[in-house]
């Protein structure tokens, strides 16, 4: 049996509308990489999260999204979990948040979307899954956590 005394979440500063990990011990702090980490391995584990086609679309454009990644590569245990389904990707922008008035205008389509996820998992190690919600996202996050406190145990401590 784990024991999770310890086991305490870290959620990235920057995270606007957290995940609730009810009844699961939490501290905000910031993270160089991610928005959701383990205390003690913040530096071997991380979650990124994106809740829609949309964001993540706007991100693959983003000089800034390339450093993310190039964090995100260092990282042994980088996730990507995506509050949306495949499906939602290969309908863009049809259910986006892109008004439909600018969709003639739009120069991403999901081939592009999809060339940059598997760039994200073959080239940069980062790990992608589809969760559909982001109630599916916030149980995948957790379940993923406990492995990994599972497997490597107890943040050791500095004293």
């Amino acid at each position: 049996m784990i024991d999770f005394s310890n086991f305490k979440i870290i959620v990235d500063t920057r995270e606007q509308h957290p995940w609730e990990f009810n009844k699961m011990e939490k501290t905000v702090a910031k993270l160089d990489t991610g928005d959701y980490s383990l205390e003690g391995l913040q530096e071997f584990f991380c979650i990124e999260r994106k809740g829609n086609v949309s964001e993540f679309a706007n991100n693959i454009t983003e000089k800034r999204f390339k450093d993310v990644v190039e964090r995100l590569s260092k990282v042994q245990h980088a996730f990507l979990l995506f509050e949306f389904n495949l499906e939602d990707i290969l309908r863009y922008p049809v259910g986006s948040t892109v008004p439909k008035r600018m969709w003639s205008k739009l120069r991403i389509s999901p081939k592009f979307i999809l060339k940059h996820i598997n760039e994200l998992q073959l080239l940069h190690n980062v790990k992608i899954l589809f969760c559909g919600d982001a109630a599916n996202a916030e149980k995948m996050a957790l379940a993923l956590m406990r492995k990994m406190y599972e497997l490597y145990g107890q943040p050791k401590s500095d004293v």
